[in-house]
């Protein structure tokens, strides 16, 4: 699981491709998960790459609402529970990252509703989640959103502030700036001058470019996804 933590760890990664090769020519079903496809992961050996490649690669993307209330009804029924569709309706609106989410706010619930004999309702699982549902709506930091884009990407922070051009730190400086937009109410003008002084048309032009990647690429949007995530985690 996660992967891409072996990058830029040479040795970590030398013990892996042996063990790798090892469980494949034992005919070993292997199964590994990043947050990106295995060619965006930076310092990764390519003869890594090209083993992780060899076998099918898919993305999977967090759940949309009519999955996460699938994800919920299931849950429910397996369990035995008794929810209010009203209330599967209000967590499925609220807790929009993962599976085990979705999963521990419904076990939390009915967990409470059990020791405490009171039905669930709206108000009460507004209550009782007050700790999870936040993280959705959390106010992030420009200077967060750079800490978190710079890690992601095993770049330096001061990167991201500076006219470098080459290809990697172009990128993580217009996903941070365009996280930025979204995720922050700065202005332009702020914005710019948090990334060095750049005025507001490359601000502009930076915003669009990750824009459209994301309307074209799923893999993408899925990487851009679990940045938010990370950043209001963290």
């Amino acid at each position: 699981d996660d992967i891409q933590f072996l990058a830029g760890k040479e040795r970590t990664q030398e013990e892996f491709f042996h063990t790798f090769n090892t469980l494949y020519e034992s005919n070993k079903q292997i199964v590994i998960t990043s947050d990106r496809p295995p060619k965006d992961i930076t310092t990764l050996e390519e003869r890594l790459i090209s083993r992780f490649e060899w076998g099918l690669t898919t993305d999977i993307q967090a759940p949309d609402y009519e999955t996460r209330i699938a994800i919920l009804r299931k849950k429910a029924q397996l369990e035995n529970l008794n929810v209010p569709t009203e209330v599967i309706d209000f967590i499925a609106g609220k807790i929009l990252s993962n599976i085990r989410q979705l999963e521990g706010a419904l076990t939390k619930l009915t967990a409470y509703s059990t020791l405490t004999k009171n039905e669930l309702s709206v108000s009460l699982t507004q209550e009782i989640l007050k700790d999870i549902i936040p993280l959705e709506n959390k106010k992030v930091s420009i200077g967060q959103i750079q800490k978190g884009v710079s890690n992601y990407y095993n770049i330096k922070f001061n990167s991201l502030l500076s006219k470098k051009r080459t290809k990697d730190i172009v990128l993580a400086r217009q996903v941070a700036i365009y996280l930025s937009r979204e995720l922050t109410d700065m202005s332009l003008t702020s914005i710019g001058g948090a990334f060095g002084g750049k005025d507001h048309t490359t601000i502009i032009h930076s915003y669009n470019k990750i824009k459209n990647k994301i309307k074209k690429d799923k893999n993408f949007k899925g990487i851009i996804n679990n940045l938010v995530l990370n950043i209001k985690r963290g």
